[in-house]
């Protein structure tokens, strides 16, 4: 038998739970999964709509570790795409999409702090001008590069 069968809850420190349920599903489009109170505790999650496994419990009962839970990736096959309709949302970002080993990244901040990976994966192997549209950027001749769509 194995110990463990999969991650099933992610805990983001949150200052207010209903001021993040709010970003969460306006912001980034994430959908309420369970929503549980007791003495005084309230069991919060959300999930991206197509995401059947793993959710983020929104939790306000770590005040200390607000805005510095460890990087999360999140996966996108347009990076590019999400960056722009996240950011015309009025997320902020710590930057773009830039081209990575493991394929496009652009990073950005909820409204606690803590930090996202928004990761197009590499999946296949084009050349820099390629790369260099993909990101919008003035197309110049050179190497070749792994970025791409999964």
């Amino acid at each position: 038998m194995q110990a463990i069968d999969k991650l099933s809850t992610v805990t983001i420190a949150v200052h207010d739970q209903d001021e993040a349920l709010e970003w969460y599903t306006q912001m980034l489009g994430f959908e309420k999964r369970m929503d549980q109170s007791g003495e005084g505790f309230r069991w919060l999650t959300v999930a991206p709509p197509q995401q059947a496994e793993v959710e983020f419990l929104l939790a306000s009962w770590f005040p200390d570790r607000v805005g510095k839970n460890a990087t999360w990736v999140l996966s996108t096959r347009d990076c590019k795409g999400g960056y722009e309709e996240l950011r015309s949302k009025g997320v902020e970002f710590e930057h773009g999409p830039e081209a990575r080993p493991w394929g496009i990244e652009a990073v950005f901040v909820d409204l606690c702090g803590n930090r996202y990976a928004l990761v197009q994966e590499s999946a296949q192997v084009v050349t820099d001008e390629a790369e260099r549209a993909a990101l919008g950027v003035p197309v110049v001749a050179g190497t070749a590069a792994v970025i791409g769509a999964r």
